[in-house]
């Protein structure tokens, strides 16, 4: 939709200060949502740029307000990552990775007569190694940054993939005796780690630019 207006620096503070003063007890990711929202739909729909006029008639939905609560940002997430995970399996440009990558734990896991207990190292370092990336991805020294709920929320991503190490374990000998089963388990659970890291990434760089105006 076309602008019909592009609203200026001194109206901007003055949105900015009024959002503050209205919203004082609204987390400042939600504060900084509603920003957005105002800018957008009063660039869209002023006739005559009466900033006024329009925060009076939109005094009600401000007042109502209220952004996606913390549940429901680490239900997105969840639903993203399982989303992120298929796409392995009908990405055109993914494809030839996926089954490049399935071959390869096929003949490792179920082709080479390799102990199940070197195996069980293999997948346990699979593993790991995106965990420990994923610590580094989700961390920043902002302080403001860190407190934005869908920021904070990033390593919970890596909730579901960390399942299957943590399972590992009490799983151990059934798997070592059921192979195939063995060879499921870790290409769920590697696909499902890279699909963490890929949504990580991603997601950090949309919040860091969506936010940089604190990072000044």
């Amino acid at each position: 939709m076309k602008k019909n207006y592009e609203i200026t620096e001194k109206q901007l503070q003055f949105l900015e200060d009024y959002i503050k003063r209205k919203k004082r007890y609204t987390s400042i990711e939600d504060r900084l949502e509603l920003l957005d929202h105002l800018v957008s739909d009063f660039e869209m729909t002023t006739e005559n740029g009466n900033l006024s006029q329009y925060l009076a008639d939109k005094s009600v939905f401000i007042y109502n307000y209220n952004s996606s609560k913390e549940s429901d940002v680490h239900w997105s997430y969840q639903r993203q990552l399982w989303f992120k995970f298929f796409s392995f399996f009908y990405s055109l440009k993914m494809l030839p990775i996926t089954y490049g990558t399935i071959f390869i734990f096929y003949i490792l896991f179920l082709e080479m007569n390799i102990a199940t207990k070197k195996l069980g190292f293999v997948f346990i370092t699979l593993i790991i190694i995106p965990t420990i990336y994923s610590f580094i991805k989700t961390y920043h020294k902002n302080k403001q940054i860190r407190r934005l709920v869908s920021f904070k929320y990033l390593f919970n991503i890596m909730s579901l993939p960390n399942m299957f190490l943590y399972l590992f374990t009490p799983l151990a000998d059934f798997l070592k005796e059921h192979k195939f089963l063995f060879f499921l388990y870790v290409i769920i659970g590697f696909g499902l780690h890279i699909s963490g890291i890929l949504l990580i990434i991603e997601k950090r760089k949309q919040i860091l630019e969506k936010y940089k105006h604190l990072l000044n």
